[in-house]
């Protein structure tokens, strides 16, 4: 999982009763910031080590609302799942993942964590708008989707597209 404040990847896996399968890929980390940072200028990418990467953060001059600013954490394994954060400076969390879970609803891989808090409650889990696959386009999806959120003031459309982008 991407880091949530006060909370490291290792100790989320811990926790969580899912994960990404495969080791991370590093390349197609450097592709999600590739193309995230050509479609956005608001945002500035680097690889948490760059020897050995866990995550791509990619850091946002500005955020959605009241948030002045943002971080969109990216981790994406060699099996294709992945797990795409947003955390601003207002407190929320989200995410879209792609991997193996035991939720209730959705029934594939592909669910989303949403705001305030990205809870990992059953409950609270829901299907990803995202059912692209390749990571061109997951990027440019999560791109859209932050796009929407950022031009409307509001978290509410971040999960709201169909089949973004």
């Amino acid at each position: 999982m991407a880091n949530r404040p006060g909370c490291s990847a290792e100790a989320m896996q811990d926790t969580e009763s899912h994960s990404l399968r495969g080791a991370i890929d590093a390349g197609a980390l450097h592709d999600f910031r590739t193309e995230f940072e050509r479609l956005e200028p608001l945002a500035s990418g680097a690889l948490d080590d760059p020897l050995s990467p866990g995550e791509l953060r990619l850091q946002l001059e500005d955020g959605i609302g009241e948030a002045s600013t943002a971080t969109i954490t990216v981790r994406w394994s060699v099996k294709d799942d992945y797990n795409v954060h947003y955390s601003d400076g207002a407190g929320r969390n989200l995410h879209w993942d792609v991997h193996p879970h035991d939720y209730t609803v959705p029934a594939g891989d592909a669910h989303y964590h949403p705001p305030p808090n990205a809870s990992s409650e059953d409950d609270d889990v829901e299907a990803s708008c995202i059912s692209v696959t390749e990571l061109v386009l997951v990027a440019r999806a999560v791109h859209q989707l932050w796009r929407a959120g950022y031009d409307s003031g509001t978290v509410d459309p971040l999960n709201d597209a169909i089949n973004p982008p």
